[in-house]
């Protein structure tokens, strides 16, 4: 596999560093063997690969940083992979209506579930028996404990009120929303010897036209460092001692204003881009390992746009077929995937994140500069993870794009009419809501201060990072929560 020498070793192992290993070890086909046996599940026989590799005292650190990775790579596949089949099975009895074991064998014939062979054992992907919902609608109704809320209502009035305030064109916010934010990151006991040093990046607001008045209120311990107000993963960074065999917290309370934006796009007014200008260049370029312009991906491209050249009808078309293409699914952990735009478009589904990663790479194969934002929505009756994109149109400037919210609109709302999911669309495509925490503008960017160990999510960041010791803390040693307190009484 190509794709993953350039992605995990890039010039690490250039041809200039072959004189510095074993001239019997060829480092491509070594990590390309690797990366067969991890598809295959034979984790073991990887880490056993890997390790004796590591021994060889001619190894350079960033060689040997590449390939501990391999290591941990292996650890979090296990992690995502925790079902057996007793357990989904017992899992699909619980949450299923009528569910008999003869639908699990046909379901598993049709590969309806995630699976992996692992060191010989069968296993299953951690959200299994929600994902047959996501992307099987005919069993929503056997349901036994309804996903429902009143999000897609609460989504269509907030829209309703957008519009009326919007008065003119290239007004491209409208009424703020303040709100009173809470995160705390809690690091399990045990997981660090007692008065050991912990490193906690944890996320904190960007700030910019539509997301202001970003103020700390509180923060234990006290904060060490902020980045700047549009640092692309932007972070309040702590440290402190382990508390050993109790709880360490670290939390922040901060206020915060978002406003609504909302960008009705003439496609007339549409001019190309000059697409020597700076700021675009990095938006337009591939991103290693999960912006590439794969062939398939550029297939696909060609598939839907055609002979269109108007970039908003470019982007616009790719942003359809998607929404009525992709399904939602939720997914391993980023890092445990090499390239996360080709893995949802073979797939076809794919969660936000991994949708709005493919939408980027559509878009910057087309010319179209696209960027990464992301963070949290904070609606009142779902505070949660979420990423969306960016791109930018002439004369328009940078506008949103929710690829995942155009799906969802489109194949999971049902309490919507025809004409009024087209508006809901319309409106995701350069408008978005106020409800929204924007941390990121950019994906796998580097900390500040940098981390020292490897990154739990080294593509996003919304769930915070620590470490301690040079050794990474991962998902499994710490809890996060965030609070939310609306300060509008419409809200409230």
């Amino acid at each position: 596999m190509k794709l993953l020498t350039r992605v995990l070793l890039g010039c690490v192992f250039s041809a200039g560093m072959v004189g510095l290993a074993p001239a019997r070890l060829n480092y491509s086909a070594f990590i390309e063997e690797i990366d067969q046996l991890h598809e295959k599940g034979a984790l073991a026989e990887a880490d056993r690969r890997v390790q004796e590799t590591l021994e060889k005292e001619s190894l350079k650190p960033e060689q040997r940083n590449a390939l501990e990775y391999e290591l941990e790579r292996s650890r979090r596949i296990r992690r995502d992979y925790p079902l057996t089949e007793k357990k989904l099975i017992k899992s699909l009895k619980e949450g299923i209506r009528d569910f008999r074991v003869e639908e699990f064998r046909q379901w598993e014939q049709e590969e309806r579930f995630d699976r992996k062979m692992i060191d010989g054992e069968k296993r299953f992907v951690r959200p299994s028996r929600s994902n047959l919902f996501f992307r099987y609608p005919e069993l929503r109704s056997r349901r036994i404990t309804p996903a429902g809320t009143k999000l897609e209502d609460f989504l269509w009035n907030h829209y309703q009120e957008i519009l009326a305030e919007y008065r003119r064109p290239a007004q491209s916010t409208v009424k703020p929303r303040r709100f009173q934010l809470k995160m705390t990151i809690t690091v399990e006991p045990d997981a660090v010897p007692k008065g050991q040093a912990i490193r906690c990046w944890m996320p904190y607001p960007q700030q910019f036209e539509a997301q202001s008045d970003v103020r700390l209120l509180s923060a234990t311990p006290e904060v060490s460092w902020i980045n700047a107000p549009r640092y692309p993963m932007r972070s309040l960074y702590f440290e402190q001692p382990s508390a050993g065999d109790g709880e360490t917290v670290f939390q922040a309370d901060y206020l915060l204003t978002t406003y609504p934006r909302y960008n009705p796009i003439d496609p007339a007014r549409i001019s190309m881009l000059n697409r020597m200008h700076p700021e675009f260049g990095y938006f337009l370029r591939q991103k290693k390992p999960h912006v590439l312009f794969e062939p398939q991906i550029i297939a696909l491209a060609r598939e839907i746009v055609g002979a269109e050249h108007n970039p908003y009808v470019i982007a616009r078309q790719l942003y359809d077929w998607m929404s009525e293409n992709i399904q939602y699914s939720y997914a391993r952990e980023y890092s445990t995937l090499r390239n996360i735009s080709l893995y949802t478009c073979t797939h076809r589904y794919g969660d936000c994140g991994q949708q709005a990663l493919l939408f980027i790479t559509l878009c910057r194969s087309q010319g179209i500069p696209a960027r990464w934002q992301s963070g949290w929505v904070l609606y009142p009756m779902l505070t949660d993870l979420h990423d969306w994109v960016e791109i930018y149109l002439e004369p328009y400037g940078w506008i949103p794009v929710d690829v995942n919210f155009a799906q969802m609109i489109e194949q999971d709302v049902t309490g919507l009419t025809r004409e009024q999911k087209n508006k809901l669309k319309d409106f995701y495509f350069g408008g978005l809501d106020a409800y929204r925490l924007v941390v990121n503008s950019d994906h796998g960017y580097p900390h500040y201060p940098g981390k020292e160990s490897f990154r739990s999510d080294d593509v996003d960041f919304q769930r915070g990072e620590l470490e301690s010791g040079g050794k990474n803390l991962y998902f499994d040693q710490f809890d996060y929560a965030l609070e939310v307190e609306y300060l509008d009484e419409s809200d409230s």
